[in-house]
């Protein structure tokens, strides 16, 4: 019985050894997962300043092109009408070479997608948490990579419709640059370069073309502003 016992007892001690080691690493295993949570929790607010930086910056570079796009679509399309209609006699000098200056136009938002897509590259992609914000860089990436595919089209016409007026571009140069460059020309000869350059049917084509492709690229990036918009507005739940 007392072997017994004292075999008891060290049974005991042994499992009560076993059960504190096996807490002792319960514990530690804690700790570290507490601390490696809490490391990914500030590399994703990291990652997510770095991306709110950009598509801030985005957000800006968006509103200025759209606004410039607009003015220059508005005139255009002034422009085409005037040249469709045979409206030029009933337009003053001034008022037909600001819509020439706005065809001549060409506007496009340089934007920055850096941060993102060095995120992905990385594999710090699972850092993000919040899936709705994930989805919507994704779709962000994806549509600014497939975007802009008829900038060749629209550039094209735009050097054809300089072909054309370049042979009138002295008479047809704004009155600041005249005077700057000391040029005093007849209202009449301007007027002459006017009436030949709106009278060209390919000129015409070229200009109906280019306002085309720029009228689907102001909707295009009105859209990624809405997309722009939305993820910030998904990054600033992480800040309440």
């Amino acid at each position: 019985m007392f072997k017994e016992n004292k075999f008891s007892k060290y049974l005991l001690y042994a499992i009560g050894e076993i059960v504190l080691v096996v807490i002792g690493i319960l514990i530690a295993l804690s700790i570290n997962n507490w601390n490696d949570n809490r490391n990914k929790r500030n590399e994703e607010l990291l990652l997510l300043e770095s991306i709110e930086q950009d598509f801030n910056e985005n957000k800006q570079r968006l509103i200025q092109t759209i606004k410039a796009q607009e003015g220059m679509i508005f005139n255009s399309n002034s422009f085409i009408t005037l040249m469709a209609n045979n409206k030029g006699k009933e337009v003053n000098q001034d008022s037909i070479l600001k819509m020439k200056s706005y065809a001549h136009s060409w506007y496009r938002a340089e934007l920055v997608n850096s941060s993102y897509l060095t995120i992905v590259k990385s594999g710090k992609g699972n850092y993000i948490q919040n899936l709705n914000l994930k989805k919507r860089l994704a779709e962000f990436s994806a549509d600014l990579e497939s975007g802009f595919e008829d900038d060749y089209e629209s550039k094209e016409s735009l050097n054809f419709m300089y072909k054309i007026s370049y042979e009138h571009e002295s008479m047809l140069m704004s009155k600041a640059k005249k005077k700057k460059l000391g040029i005093d020309i007849p209202k009449d000869s301007i007027r002459k370069s006017i009436d030949l350059l709106i009278s060209n049917k390919s000129y015409l084509g070229a200009l109906i073309n280019k306002t085309g492709i720029e009228s689907a690229r102001l909707a295009y990036q009105k859209k990624l502003l809405a997309q722009t918009d939305e993820i910030l507005n998904e990054i600033k739940s992480y800040w309440k």
